[in-house]
Parts: C-alpha cells; structure tokens; sequence
C-alpha cells in the first residue's frame, strides 16, 4: 500500500514536533532543576548565615550554635525553640536566659559525615567541619574562606560560612513543586504531539489538494481532454504550478486547434486543383474537351500552384524544426527595397496603386539571405497591394533602428505599409499564424495559401530579427520588421543546412 503525500506530511509535522518537545523537554528539566537547586541552596544557605549572625549577636560567643548548623532550614524557620532543652529562649528566639553558652563537645567524625555546613571563626579556624573536606581545628586559608560567606556582626567579621553546594535536601514543599513540573511538562509535551498532529493533517491536507487537483486535471489532459483547468488558490509555488498549468493546457488546446485547422486549410487548398486538374484530364480523356494549349496552361498553372503550396509548408516544417536554410551574404537596404519596388509596379500601376520608396541615407549593410528577404518583401508587397483599394498608396521604407531587450542592437528596419482596410485589433494577435485570414472568405481565384505572412516570420526570426504588425481600421495597416546589422551578425549563428 503506497503512503500518500499526505500522510507523510502529517507524519513529517509529528515527527517534528515530538523531537523538538522533547529536546525543549530535556533542556527544560535540566536547567530547571539545576536552577532549582541553585535556589533552593541559596535560600538554605542564606536562611542559615542570617540564623548564625543573628546568634552571634545575642551570644557573642559560637557555644552551642551546633544546633544552628545541623537544623533543617524548615525547621530554622519555624523557629529555633527547644534548642537547648528547657532553657528558655530570648530575643530572635537564640539567647540563653540563664547561666553561660551552654557547652557543646566537639563533633565526632563519624557525625561530621552528615553535616552540610561548616564554620570557622574570624581567624579562619574550623570550628565545625565536614567530613573529608574540612577538618576541625584546621586554619583556612584565604583563598578557601573566599569560597564561603562572611559572618559579620556590627560590621566585624566573625567567621565563616562554607558549604560543599550539593547535596540538597528539599523540603516536601519543595519535592511537590519538582514533581509537579515534571507532571506540567509531560502533560505539555502530549498536548503538544496532540495540536501537531491535527495540525499536520489539516496543513497537508491543504497543501495536497493543489497536487491532487492538478494530477486529475493532467491525466485528463493526456486522455485527450484538452479543456483541463485548475483553480489557482494562493500566489506561492503551487499556484505559480498550477498558473503553468492551465498557461500549458490554454497552449496545448490552441496549438490543437491550429493543427485541425490547418488539415482542413490544405485539404481545401489542395482540393481545389486538384479537382479542376482531375475535371479537365477527365473531360479529355472522354473526349469532352479538346487538349488545348490554353487547356494545358491552366492545368499547368494549377500544378505549379501546388507546387507553391507545398514548397510553403516544407519552408514552415523547416522553419520549426530549426533547420531553413539561410546562406547569408552582405546585402544592401536601399538596394532590396528598389528590387521589391521593381517586381510590383506593373502590378501595382495595373490596379491604380502608387507604390514609393523611402530610404534613410547611409544605412549600414544587414548579413542576410537575399532571396528570402526578396520572399518577404513579396509577400508583405503583394499582401498591402492586395488589400489597398483603387487610388491608394503603399509606401517601401527602410530606416536605421535597434532592436532587443536593451534597445542596443543595431539593426536595419523595413516597413511595407498601405492607406487600405486596417485590420482590426482583435486579430492582430493572429495575422503571422497558418492559414489566418482576416477575411475569412477563401481567396481560391487569387491563389493565395494564407502561409504568407507566417513565411514571413519565419524568415525574419531565421535571420535574428522579429516583425510586427500596427494598424487602425479604415487607415491601413504597416508591417515592420527588423534584420540586425551587418557588424552585429558577423560572429552570429545563422542557420544554414
């Protein structure tokens, strides 16, 4: 059984949090018990040197302040009664009220081993020691008696405080309090677990579904329906994929409808002459129609319009594949324009048309193929004379520009532009596609493909450049494009099979 994506993510936030609680757990319950123990200590220790101060203030002597060494803090705390039998106690509970300080012999070892504290007195001699560290009667010295606490009564210091720092002894008070917060921790740490948990489904469960929704949308994509879209919930990654998506599905569909669209263009192209050839052979070979020299030039004429239609599809097929051929040579831009002039104005003079050429002095040489930039020309000249009515004019520029994503390419940019139609602005978008007609009707008696202008560009991104169309409706449209200079292309990469 495969693990979801989703169950791994919410095993992955568990994961995650129970390591980070437990590590937050173990560095907890150190650092709070060492703090603990320091506090603890601290008060211990300080609760007994105010005890000592306060008895050496009433007694002026360290007789029988044993009791005040070897009493728990909880019991200093509750008072210091009953220390000496039934002698009764004076202020802060520590004076004797009869006779002297009462005589404590001195501590055997056997019951220093159970003593916390020690004292020396303001000579730095230990008056009450601690088994294996400090020795009774021994003399400090200073560095040692810097490690404990100053006695001090009435500003003169009267002895020493000294403890080893371990061995707390917690009072019960205590013990609670440090069970409790372990309790408080581990209830801490389960709760934890418990929110990362729910967390971690309801988090991969969101950050899933994109996934899912675009696995569905893909496999019907692949089962050939084209028309898959994904919501785009949230500007992160995942909605940048599923914005890639449906940008790919939105191509894949439209490249799906040119390929239908151009099969039905050149199976209607095709058909057309091919019909009138089979209907005439047909017809002479029954006998109906005598083979005529014009007969013959007709069909001949249909043929070789064959032959230009499929030349026009091997030049786009080659043109994708990255593999037109281009065999560059200096060329001259006033010199291109003045043979695109040439060609057309019979043609154009025939249909009541003006054509002009402007040309701007001194333009630089563009490294191109020749005879393609003549097919461009052609088709763009042919294009304009076309669609320019009776009395208009089509006008041959070419002028010094620059091109690219800086601007800093020199290049040479050519303009075939007409005072005819226009072409509306909704497609303009689709002029340079196969088989676009701004007028949707066929030109059958023209013999035109509706390849022209997607030759057209072609050639031109061949050589480097690019095209582009503008236009107003009813003012005529211009076609631009740009070849890069001589100088720039010298070291370029211009395909040539």
């Amino acid at each position: 059984m495969k693990s979801s994506i989703s169950y791994k993510l919410a095993l992955a936030f568990i994961l995650a949090a129970v390591l980070t609680a437990s590590v937050l757990a173990v560095v907890f319950l150190s650092t709070n018990r060492t703090s603990f123990e320091q506090y603890v200590f601290d008060q211990q220790f300080y609760t007994r040197l105010a005890a000592l101060e306060e008895y050496y203030a009433v007694n002026h002597t360290w007789q029988g302040v044993e009791r005040v060494l070897t009493t728990t803090a909880g019991g200093m705390m509750g008072g210091f009664g009953g220390m000496h039998g039934n002698q009764g106690m004076g202020q802060g509970g520590l004076r004797q009220t009869e006779g002297p300080p009462a005589t404590v012999p001195p501590l055997q070892t056997g019951h220093m081993t159970g003593r916390q504290y020690a004292l020396a007195d303001a000579d730095g001699r230990v008056l009450f020691g601690i088994a294996g560290l400090y020795e009774e009667g021994q003399l400090l010295s200073s560095e040692t008696l810097s490690q404990g606490a100053a006695i001090q009564v009435e500003g003169r210091r009267v002895g020493t405080l000294l403890a080893p720092r371990r061995n707390i002894v917690y009072t019960q008070a205590e013990q609670l309090f440090l069970d409790r917060s372990k309790t408080s921790l581990l209830l801490a740490l389960g709760l934890t677990v418990l929110v990362a948990a729910l967390a971690g489904i309801l988090l991969s469960r969101s950050l899933t579904r994109p996934v899912i929704e675009l696995t569905a949308a893909a496999q019907n994509l692949a089962a050939g329906d084209l028309t898959q879209r994904v919501d785009v919930r949230s500007q992160d990654e995942l909605g940048q994929l599923s914005q890639a998506f449906n940008q790919m599905s939105a191509e894949i569909e439209h490249s799906d409808h040119l390929r239908k669209q151009l099969t039905a263009d050149i199976a209607h192209d095709l058909r057309t002459p091919l019909t009138v050839i089979g209907g005439y052979i047909e017809a002479m070979r029954d006998g109906d129609l005598e083979p005529t020299a014009e007969r013959l030039g007709m069909l001949y004429a249909e043929v070789n319009r064959l032959n230009h239609l499929v030349g026009d599809l091997r030049l786009l097929s080659q043109s994708e594949a990255g593999a037109l051929a281009i065999n560059p040579e200096h060329i001259d831009a006033a010199e291109l324009l003045e043979r695109s002039r040439e060609l057309f104005d019979l043609r154009a003079r025939e249909r009541g048309i003006r054509l002009s050429l402007e040309a701007d002095q001194n333009l630089p040489l563009v490294l191109g193929d020749e005879t393609r930039l003549i097919q461009v020309m052609e088709n763009l000249v042919e294009n304009a004379i076309r669609h320019t009515p009776e009395g208009g004019q089509v006008r041959l520029s070419a002028r010094a520009d620059r091109q690219g994503g800086d601007q800093s390419r020199p290049c040479v940019r050519f303009s075939v532009s007409d005072n005819g139609e226009g072409i509306p602005s909704e497609e303009i978008l689709y002029v340079f596609e196969q088989f676009h007609r701004v007028d949707k009707s066929r030109h059958t008696d023209e013999s035109q493909s509706g390849l022209g202008l997607a030759i057209v560009k072609a050639i031109v991104e061949a050589h480097g450049g690019r095209v582009w169309v503008e236009s107003t409706v009813g003012q005529g449209a211009a076609f631009h494009f740009c070849i890069p200079a001589a100088d720039v292309l010298l070291d370029s990469n211009l395909t040539n099979v």
